[in-house]
């Protein structure tokens, strides 16, 4: 497996690489709790896409260490070293933490073309679902949105005078804060997204048939 800066720089050179050259051998079992996670940012009117560890998304660790102790747990202190030393991140310090080493930034041209590789074979989004964002941080109106099927409660550890929600902001924000042109999903008008889904269906549908049958 090679860095997501790696696998950029050489799909922008002109090497065409497979999804095992860049994520490595996977089991398709394996995909849904990944070590990394993509997010969508938006910071100073426009979206980036980052990859990094879930928990470099609590924003306000400070919370999620209180929620531990509220529940009689004793936490991990926070550790100085991760990221940058930032307990809480919030939009004064937000350029700091998007340009972490470690917060890797990622190509949406780069995104689109693992997603339009890895499509002929996609039985659903399953298959590809880690390509795809788990929270929407938007630094310009302070909200979080979060979407994802397990893990830590990204959206409930909010810097003071935030908004934290778990919604499917991939379908439901907003043309001017989620423009359609930022998602890569998207190609030649067609939402890949959605043939993902029906894809996914259409395997439930036919597994439900085979079970009367």
């Amino acid at each position: 497996m090679m860095s997501f800066k790696e696998a950029e720089a050489r799909i922008k050179a002109g090497e065409k690489l497979t999804l095992e050259q860049v994520f490595g051998p996977v089991d398709p079992d394996d995909l849904p709790e990944p070590e990394r996670s993509v997010v969508v940012v938006r910071y100073q009117g426009r979206i980036r896409w980052h990859c990094s560890d879930r928990d470099y998304w609590i924003l306000d660790h400070k919370k999620c260490d209180q929620e531990w102790r509220d529940c009689g747990f004793d936490g991990p202190p926070f550790d100085p070293s991760f990221r940058g030393g930032m307990e809480v991140v919030d939009v004064d310090n937000a350029e700091a933490f998007l340009n972490l080493p470690d917060n890797n930034l990622l190509s949406f041209e780069w995104l689109r073309k693992t997603l339009v590789e890895a499509m002929p074979s996609a039985q659903s989004w399953w298959d590809v679902g880690y390509l795809f964002p788990v929270a929407f941080v938007d630094f310009d109106h302070k909200r979080f949105a979060g979407f994802y099927n397990d893990g830590p409660r990204l959206e409930r550890y909010v810097p003071d005078g935030w908004v934290g929600e778990f919604v499917d902001f991939a379908n439901t924000y907003p043309e001017e804060i989620f423009p359609v042109a930022d998602k890569f999903w998207i190609v030649d008008g067609v939402d890949l997204l959605h043939v993902l889904n029906e894809r996914g269906q259409k395997q439930v549908d036919e597994a439900a048939r085979k079970k009367k049958a």
